[in-house]
């Protein structure tokens, strides 16, 4: 119980520059994931982002009525290069406008849990954040169909836990905390940024590739632009956001 109570009442202050260093990493590795190393240090990286994109799918779909069938997060750099996916959510809607919600949640989802990691931390209560991830994964390990990969990491943060707890050093749980968190926060700048400039790109691309924009605007016959303007506008808010809150 007591070190549940720390970590519901540990409180730190966030280190703009240590999450926006992750964020660098993360988008150099994504970029340069050509290379036998990156193609591996690129999937251990955006591991946190593609779950919280595909949750995002998965919690406007339920939001809009539908149905969960499957959330993967594909770990085999050779499935990624063949599929073009880093992960995928299977859903099921009942009308046109839950369609639309479900394909709008994943993108918002980043900017959102980034706000929502911001701001927990700002008003002292970081193991806010921590625990609604906690329970986004622990729903990711039920959904999915490929169980391996979910149960290596629990199993990993399982040892982790109990090395920690054994060995009963405040000091040391405090920090493993505090890194964890700027890391999460870290990948989630590196996703919003790398996300910005990938809806950038996808629509302006000739021919217009297959994507979630090009989806929505097939499905509502609004242009696809006007849907890359809001995904942006809302990750550009949550960077304004960010500034704000850490200077």
């Amino acid at each position: 119980m007591l070190y549940l109570e720390n970590f519901f009442t540990t409180t730190f202050s966030l280190n703009i520059y240590l999450i926006v260093i992750i964020a660098i990493l993360y988008i150099f590795i994504h970029h340069n994931r050509q290379h036998t190393i990156n193609q591996y240090l690129d999937i251990y990286f955006n591991y946190i982002p593609v779950l919280t994109h595909e949750f995002g799918h998965v919690l406007f779909n339920k939001i809009s009525g539908g149905k969960a069938k499957d959330l993967v997060i594909v770990m085999r750099p050779s499935e990624r290069l063949q599929t073009m996916q880093q992960g995928y959510a299977i859903t099921q809607s009942k009308h046109l406008v839950g369609q639309c919600i479900t394909t709008l949640g994943g993108y918002v989802m980043p900017p959102i849990m980034l706000l929502i990691g911001l701001s927990a931390a700002h008003y002292n209560h970081p193991s806010l954040f921590l625990t609604a991830y906690i329970f986004i994964f622990i729903y990711y390990l039920f959904l999915t169909s490929r169980k391996v990969s979910p149960i290596i990491v629990l199993i990993i943060l399982g040892t982790l836990l109990y090395f920690l707890i054994q060995h009963d050093n405040q000091a040391l749980i405090y920090y493993v905390v505090l890194l964890s968190y700027h890391m999460i926060l870290g990948l989630l700048l590196g996703e919003v940024l790398q996300s910005s400039w990938t809806i950038f790109n996808l629509t302006f691309q000739k021919p217009a590739p297959s994507w979630d924009g090009h989806t929505l605007a097939t499905m509502t016959h609004i242009p696809t632009i006007l849907f890359s303007i809001l995904w942006i506008a809302i990750n550009f808010f949550s960077l304004y956001l960010m500034f704000k809150f850490t200077f």
